[in-house]
């Protein structure tokens, strides 16, 4: 795989070895930063990070600070030694835990509005609304949470967030949420 714009663009990184990642393709995840723009100076949350490409993308796009959570500790590994390997040590900050465990800790249970970008790519039988909404607290006013899930299901319904735009791309569709004002 490769980082696609940014300054890092063409730097290749390692996709890990498993068949329980399943990462964003190149077209997913340049579509969507097509249509939230380039995170220059944003906080950045990739959740469900699998091969940590999203969360590298929006580095390299400028990100300030990229917070990215990653379960299976395998694939844990293999995303710390690539955030080196592309120097991202800088801003970059990977939880090996569940989303619902980040959810769960005490340092999340002041749920605030701290990133202005969410890229949530849960695996698709593990879709839980729920945990997505939940997630969608963490999102400043103004932010926007980008959800990747399967195309044959339509988009999932969010408390507290509101659909923006939704886009189809292939077997995968991604759907794009703000908070309610």
């Amino acid at each position: 795989m490769k980082i696609l714009a940014g300054s890092l663009r063409g730097r290749p990184f390692e996709q890990p070895k498993t068949r329980a990642v399943r990462p964003l393709s190149d077209k997913v995840r340049a579509a969507i930063f097509d249509v939230v723009g380039a995170p220059e100076g944003l906080t950045v949350l990739d959740a469900y990070a699998g091969s940590g490409a999203a969360g590298f993308e929006a580095a390299s796009r400028g990100a300030a600070l990229v917070e990215a959570i990653e379960a299976n500790g395998r694939v844990a590994k293999t995303i710390l030694q690539n955030a080196q390997a592309l120097g991202l040590e800088w801003g970059y900050i990977l939880h090996q835990m569940t989303v619902e465990t980040w959810l769960a800790s005490p340092q999340q249970q002041a749920s605030q509005g701290r990133y202005q970008l969410i890229v949530a790519d849960p695996p698709y039988a593990q879709l839980d609304v729920d945990t997505l909404g939940r997630l969608g607290q963490f999102l400043t006013p103004g932010g926007i949470m980008a959800v990747s899930h399967t195309s044959k299901l339509p988009e999932p319904v969010l408390v507290g967030l509101e659909l923006v735009r939704h886009k189809v791309y292939g077997d995968t569709a991604v759907s794009y949420y703000r908070t309610r004002d």
